[in-house]
């Protein structure tokens, strides 16, 4: 299966792209405010990472690897969101499939995280057999908490990971959203 483009009301979610590195390393792995939310970014970011990243993603299978889409804005990349299929909390929730995602700073604040989440999830409960779809943010990350509280998204455990940008274990909060309730407030809104 290759990944699709989708269309939000403002977004365009797209397969990533070798080319889209640059925009990776500015907005987020120069970034400390972006870096150090992330589990995966180190500080300061390391030469190749972000093509790394983008060789190890493309051209894979999105429903049985991760389907990673760039968040574009008129054709400008301001971020990425993600489904991972099932295990990456093996101890909490191995059946879900998890949702991920950073926008770039310029682009806090006006709603364009919901909206590309809304249409990842979206995407993540077709392709996805599963009754649930799960996301981790660290604790002290009142933002991302705050947004996937308003999608629905319910506490469901803690656990701890480790931060390569902070240099230290990082306790997280794990929440579910039911696939039902997900539904419901589609259907609502």
């Amino acid at each position: 299966m290759t990944l699709p483009e989708i269309s939000t009301r403002r977004l365009m979610l797209r397969p990533l792209k070798l080319e889209d590195a640059s925009a990776i390393i500015e907005l987020g792995g120069k970034d400390f405010e972006v870096a150090r939310w992330m589990t995966s970014f180190t500080w300061p970011y390391e030469e190749g990472a972000a093509e790394s990243f983008l060789r190890s993603i493309i051209g894979t299978d999105p429903v049985a690897e991760e389907a990673v889409f760039a968040i574009t804005l008129g054709g400008v990349f301001i971020g990425l969101v993600s489904v991972q299929a099932p295990g990456d909390l093996k101890d909490q929730l191995p059946e879900c499939p998890t949702v991920g995602y950073w926008i770039g700073r310029p682009f806090h604040g006006f709603g364009y995280a919901t909206e590309a989440v809304v249409a990842a999830l979206e995407w993540g409960f077709e392709n996805h057999t599963c009754d649930a779809i799960a996301a981790r943010a660290f604790e002290d990350n009142t933002a991302s908490r705050g947004l996937l509280r308003k999608l629905g998204f319910k506490p469901y455990a803690r656990t701890m990971r480790f931060s390569k940008a902070l240099d230290r274990n990082v306790d997280n909060v794990v929440v579910r959203l039911a696939r039902s309730d997900f539904d419901m407030q589609r259907a609502v809104a």
